[in-house]
């Protein structure tokens, strides 16, 4: 944006050389200078601040101007020189019209002497005065002392001649019109809100006053007594324009000098920990933006102000950068243990272990909220980055377990249906063939996905009780059916533990039942030795005897499921 600015200036620029009237071409040139410095200015500030940013010191900041800066500064250094040549040429001709002038002044001088022929003298007197507009200008510093000089030759001219008197009433009516239109026009002047266009047309207004000939005698006083007080006013309020100028000028020189005061007050305070830092470098910003929004002073003293301001901002600044320094210097340790951090992070983040991988997220979480902070900005790319892996991993745990949630729904109600059917089931008396629909029924009932503990458990309670209601209502001894149902046990465990965790417990559950089994036998059979002498009949002895079948066969039916369990932990572990 601000190059495209740079190259409307340069095209203006260079339109403004080819310009004819030098003068207005320098007023439109002035304006563009001064936007110019002021945007420069700006662009020096920012480049000096972004440098100070990155590291740098204000001090060893060197600002490169660019190609259309470079451009920009020859065009103007071209124009200066034209103006200078354009003034010479102007002063040589202000001095020719000067003394064309004096001559004319001098020959109107001359016609008071013409008395005889006043008809040739006024004639003569016109002429001049055309010679007298057509001359050219001259120099200000002589222009209101020649003008006067001018306008006493006409008068002198026209109240020494007793000419045409109603050329003379004529002339006279026509310059008082001239002249109230001018003090009309002056006083209109209060309207206008822009000073420097009241400036520009209060000095046409009295150059056209200057001009405009002689009113009659009785007119005059009372003419120029309007004519001065609207110029009083004018220039009045012109002045007390510049002096708000001013006075502003001294408001904002005192608002600048707060800001230095602010400065300081920040600098006898320095900051010893980051946050401190951050929040006094937000402060010294907001300093800054003040300072760019406070208007200008006198030129000296806004300088001198800007000076203690911006050292103030460098030293600031300056003793940032070492605090950041050391800082940083200290912080790679911390780093190396974040990134660490990060490193397993990302590595478990695809993880499907979703219990063992959960916990270790955790203590890594945990781990990182102990690592103090290793900075503002590498703190945040560094937590971006861990957080993006614990959310990769914890994002498809969730995923896995809503799919999950939604096939066990699915699973309920299959098995919610299947219980329906199953529960209309009715013996048909065949034994064999009963005890095979029961056991495929089973088998039917395990197949298919996981449910909730919760729901399997409810399920299972109300499937198992009908399954053993029928198993009762058939002629199986309780041994058999104990055997069924551990088998029909067996293959829920099956199905709901793939990994086998369950039946290896089950197993050494039998295991340790079995062996406290068989050292009864042995404690019994050890006891059988005090009743050698006895007699068979021996009630004792018969209840010991009775035990020892009983706890044999207990022994035989753990094996028994002892084995079942292998052959099922046999098929899992394969």
């Amino acid at each position: 944006m601000q190059t495209n600015r740079k190259r409307e200036w340069i095209e203006k620029l260079e339109t403004l050389l080819k310009s004819e009237d030098i003068t207005a071409a320098a007023v439109e040139v002035r304006m563009i200078r001064q936007e110019y410095e002021t945007l420069l200015g700006r662009e020096k500030e920012t480049a000096r601040q972004e440098f100070i940013d990155e590291g740098g010191f204000s001090k060893e900041f060197e600002f490169h101007k660019d190609a259309e800066d470079t451009q920009l500064e020859e065009i103007l250094l071209r124009f200066q020189d034209l103006k200078k040549a354009h003034e010479k040429k102007v002063v040589a001709e202000q001095l020719r019209h000067l003394e064309l002038k004096r001559g004319i002044i001098e020959k109107i001088k001359a016609l008071g002497d013409i008395q005889s022929q006043p008809g040739r003298a006024l004639k003569t007197l016109k002429d001049l005065q055309t010679q007298w507009k057509d001359a050219g200008a001259v120099s200000t510093h002589v222009y209101k002392e020649l003008q006067n000089e001018y306008s006493k030759a006409v008068e002198s001219f026209y109240y020494s001649l007793d000419i045409y008197k109603v050329l003379q009433d004529h002339d006279f009516k026509k310059n008082l019109e001239l002249k109230t239109a001018l003090i009309e026009k002056l006083n209109l002047l209060s309207q206008q809100n822009s000073m420097k266009e009241v400036e520009r047309l209060i000095k046409i207004y009295r150059n056209e006053w200057d001009e405009v000939g002689p009113v009659p005698h009785d007119k005059w006083e009372g003419m120029k007594t309007l004519w001065r007080n609207g110029l009083d006013l004018v220039y009045a309020r012109i002045k007390a324009h510049y002096k708000t100028i001013e006075d502003q000028k001294e408001k904002n020189l005192a608002l600048k000098g707060e800001l230095v005061e602010k400065a300081k007050a920040l600098l006898e305070q320095m900051p010893t920990d980051e946050e401190g830092w951050k929040k006094s470098t937000e402060a010294l910003l907001v300093l800054q933006k003040d300072w760019k929004s406070t208007g200008f002073t006198r030129k000296g003293k806004n300088e001198q102000a800007w000076n203690s301001f911006r050292e103030l901002c460098d030293r600031f600044f300056d003793a940032k950068n070492q605090y950041y320094s050391v800082l940083k210097e200290g912080r790679s340790d911390l780093k190396k243990q974040k990134l660490d951090l990060i490193t397993k992070a990302e590595e478990w983040s695809t993880s499907t272990a979703w219990k063992e991988t959960s916990d270790k997220m955790i203590r890594l979480q945990a781990d990182w909220k102990k690592i103090p902070s290793v900075g503002l900005h590498e703190e945040s790319r560094l937590f971006h980055r861990f957080r993006k892996a614990c959310n990769q991993f914890f994002d498809s745990r969730k995923k896995h377990f809503e799919e999950q949630d939604a096939a066990a729904s699915d699973e309920i109600k299959r098995k919610e249906e299947s219980l329906a059917q199953f529960q209309t089931f009715a013996l048909s008396g065949d034994v064999a063939k009963d005890k095979e629909s029961i056991k495929q029924m089973c088998h039917d009932w395990q197949s298919g996905g996981a449910i909730p503990p919760k729901d399997r458990k409810r399920l299972n309670d109300i499937f198992y009780q009908h399954i053993d209601s029928l198993y009762q209502k058939l002629d199986v001894n309780q041994n058999e059916l104990a055997l069924i149902q551990f088998a029909n046990k067996l293959e829920r465990l099956e199905k709901e533990d793939p990994e086998g965790f369950l039946l290896q417990k089950e197993y050494d559950h039998i295991k340790k039942h079995a062996e406290q089994t068989h050292l009864d036998i042995l404690k019994y059979e050890n006891n059988l030795g005090f009743f050698k002498s006895s007699k068979s009949d021996n009630p004792l002895l018969k209840d010991i005897n009775d035990k020892i079948a009983q706890e044999k066969e207990k022994l035989q039916a753990l094996k028994t499921k002892q084995k079942m369990v292998r052959e099922v932990l046999n098929r899992v572990i394969a």
